[in-house]
């Protein structure tokens, strides 16, 4: 799967709801530091998932939003699906590229059902820490991943180094960001996930990272 970036101006022409959307306030933040940050982020999971190879039939944006990464994702499976009660942005941003093969559901995905076993992979990027209630997504994610697919996070660690940046950047913490990334990776494996690989961002050491980035199978 090949990483696309998606150029700024591009990403800054698509009318947003509000803006405080993460496509303005992190891929085109003025600050190429911080910028550049999170477009790695995004290349690390591209190099996790072409490490663990999952099959490349069909794969889910769990919560894909703003579709950032459906660029890359339509370049590595033959369908991909993006999944999020506000995805106007990954619609816009689907038309401008011309993607053929990616597909947008606009719904509240605790009241939506794809059916059992659908997908080989399932991307979860910086979205599950935003669910209350954890029993609401993941025995969905469980149920909609086929038996050899693999799921991949990337979850923000909220640890003191975290905070620290935000208080560098100007940054404040979302008023969602309900769980850490150890209390959700602790929640996947009590409902039947095991990690199988995983990287750390920034510096690839689990120490004081800011986002685990994990391949997860079902047991």
């Amino acid at each position: 799967m090949k990483f696309i970036k998606i150029p700024i101006s591009t990403l800054a022409s698509i009318p947003v709801a509000k803006k405080e959307d993460i496509s303005l306030d992190v891929y085109c933040a003025p600050n190429i530091i911080f910028r550049e940050f999170f477009w790695l982020r995004l290349r690390l999971l591209t190099i996790l998932i072409n490490w663990v190879k999952p099959k490349t039939n069909r794969a889910l944006d769990f919560g894909g939003g703003s579709g950032i990464m459906t660029p890359s994702l339509s370049q590595g499976f033959e369908r991909v699906d993006l999944i999020d009660l506000h995805a106007d942005e990954a619609e816009k941003l689907i038309k401008i590229l011309n993607i053929k093969n990616a597909f947008v559901t606009k719904t509240n995905i605790l009241e939506f059902d794809y059916g059992s076993e659908q997908f080989d992979m399932i991307l979860a990027a910086d979205v599950l820490e935003h669910f209350q209630d954890l029993e609401g997504p993941l025995p969905k994610i469980k149920r909609w991943l086929k038996s050899d697919g693999v799921l991949f996070t990337s979850l923000p660690t909220e640890n003191i180094f975290y905070c620290f940046l935000r208080v560098i950047f100007r940054k404040q913490k979302p008023w969602d960001h309900f769980h850490t990334a150890a209390q959700v990776e602790s929640t996947l494996k009590s409902h039947g996930f095991k990690k199988i690989a995983g990287l750390y961002h920034p510096l690839f050491i689990p120490i004081f990272p800011l986002f685990r980035i994990s391949a997860w199978k079902k047991v």
